[in-house]
């Protein structure tokens, strides 16, 4: 174990980080206990590989020889989301097998993600899906035949071997048509932590679906894949295909909470061992009811969803955390910054405990916070203090979500702008990133959020008011999270980069989100 990795161990349990191999968590709790990392070697060792790049990253060293790995893996992940009307190699010259050019919108489209929450709402995997209406229009009768060329183009591009190796232990939902699961596609493509969600149709194309698919069906899951229906609860189809299902997906918008616990309730009973996936859910109290009648993974609007806060109040401990950042800031002198930590018991014990480790190489103990500010650096501080100020509030709705959403915003914006500002402004790019979603994770308004953290003028442009030099690059980092093709472009018009860096750069920070989280 090198030095490096040591000491970002160290300064990760000092402020709370929880690693976890089955969740998605960064941040841990103020005040909360020890945390154990996995004990097998080879856990142990892409545990503190992990941490040392996320330590590389807050020491504000750039790896320089991970550039080319890191290349690599933006093409990979690249080539899922071909860019509209661009014309990347492997995409242009693509063809179907009915000899068709892949120069349709559905091959040139940017292709989206949606996050699928837990029952703990943490991050369990992605929708892959075409992005706007274009994925609609797919499931019109007279588009039909371009829904089955997009889910040609679209297993063509999982087939580089990309996302079973990226999405790590989570899963990827995809919607074919029924009747494509008989494509010799799949024979290609590893099942491992695929979803693949059957679209049916009524058509007399595909009248010999529920006769020939599931048989099909049982090859694809001897293979690891995973089957899942949705909205389809009654029929020939049904009757056919449901004992092959391992999840059963619901649009809720589409029920009334009578109708959603009466399919639950009859389907459950039939099929046990099958998952129920809630759709489309606007807020929280839709993720409470579908969690109380049984429902496993959830998606939509609800977790970025903002309600009025006006009356909630930065927490005790929060604002505490607030005021050092904020005296950080403003150069306050070491007596005035120990005298406030040490205000704080748990947070004193993490220093001391962080700035006599091992790995810290003292030759004596150190005692005195004053000291130990001196040893540990203003800069590390703060960022260190930043990480405690997320993880303050672990116990919020969805928080180790929007955390990590928080998390891609910022490393987005600062992948996004190299060569466009200086080095140091890319940090501030990645801050404004990170703190844009402060409100929904402390639950109070963003102004309220930052008033005390005394950031840079630019920066708080750009959370309040939308304007300055880092407004176009959060508006960018927005737009690459909603639906809208035309928002994407446009608002890479305005940074000045071309919409195929920003598809790229979008994944790239996805990748490094969870290569830091194990």
């Amino acid at each position: 174990m090198t030095e490096s990795e040591s000491r970002w161990a160290i300064l990760a349990h000092s402020s709370g980080c929880l690693i976890s191999r089955t969740g998605i968590v960064i941040f841990g709790i103020i005040g909360k206990g020890r945390y154990r990392i996995p004990g097998q070697p080879r856990e142990t060792l892409r545990v503190f590989t992990m941490l040392s790049r996320l330590f590389a990253f807050f020491s504000n060293r750039r790896i320089r020889n991970r550039a080319a790995a890191e290349q690599r893996d933006f093409q990979m992940l690249n080539a899922l989301a071909p860019v509209k009307d661009a014309d990347p190699a492997g995409v242009a010259t693509m063809q179907t097998e009915h000899g068709d050019p892949a120069g349709s919108a559905a091959a040139r489209s940017v292709i989206c993600r949606e996050a699928v929450l837990n029952r703990e709402q943490r991050v369990a995997g992605y929708e892959f899906m075409l992005r706007g209406k274009i994925h609609e229009q797919m499931r019109m009768p007279n588009r039909r035949p371009h829904y089955r060329f997009y889910n040609e183009v679209m297993i063509n591009h999982l087939l580089q071997d990309s996302v079973s190796r990226l999405l790590g232990h989570r899963h990827a939902f995809v919607t074919v048509l029924g009747s494509f699961l008989a494509n010799p596609l799949f024979d290609r493509l590893l099942g491992q932590g695929m979803v693949l969600t059957a679209l049916l149709l009524d058509n007399a194309s595909d009248s010999d679906t529920p006769r020939l698919l599931p048989e099909r069906i049982s090859e694809l899951k001897q293979r690891g894949f995973k089957f899942a229906l949705e909205e389809c609860f009654e029929g020939t189809q049904f009757e056919a295909l449901a004992p092959h299902a391992d999840y059963f997906i619901l649009r809720t918008s589409q029920h009334k909470p009578a109708e959603i616990q009466q399919i639950t309730e009859q389907i459950g009973q039939r099929y046990r061992s099958a998952a129920f996936v809630a759709r489309d859910l606007e807020s929280f109290d839709d993720f409470q009811l579908c969690s109380k009648l049984g429902f496993t993974l959830f998606q939509g609007p609800f977790v970025t969803r903002r309600e009025d806060w006006t009356d909630n109040q930065v927490g005790p401990q929060t604002l505490h955390v607030c005021d050092l950042l904020n005296h950080l800031r403003r150069e306050a002198d070491t007596t005035e910054l120990a005298r406030l930590l040490m205000q704080d018991t748990v947070l004193s014990y993490r220093l001391l405990r962080y700035i006599n480790s091992a790995a810290s190489g003292l030759r004596q103990p150190i005692t005195s916070i004053e000291h130990a500010l001196v040893v540990m650096g203003r800069q590390t501080m703060y960022r260190w203090l930043t990480l405690i100020l997320f993880g303050s509030a672990q116990n919020a709705p969805h928080a180790a979500a929007l955390q990590e959403n928080a998390l891609v915003r910022g490393r987005f914006m600062e992948l996004i702008s190299e060569g466009a500002v200086a080095e140091t402004e890319r940090d501030n790019l990645f801050v404004t990133g990170l703190f844009s979603m402060l409100d929904l994770v402390l639950r109070i308004p963003l102004a309220t959020a930052i008033r005390p953290l005394n950031l840079p003028v630019a920066i708080e442009a750009a959370l309040l008011r939308n304007e300055g030099p880092y407004a176009p690059f959060l508006d960018l980092a927005l737009a690459c999270e909603s639906p809208h093709q035309h928002r994407i472009e446009a608002a890479a018009a305005r940074c000045g980069v071309e919409v195929s860096a920003v598809n790229a750069q979008h994944f790239a920070a996805l990748i490094w989100v969870q290569a830091i989280q194990v």
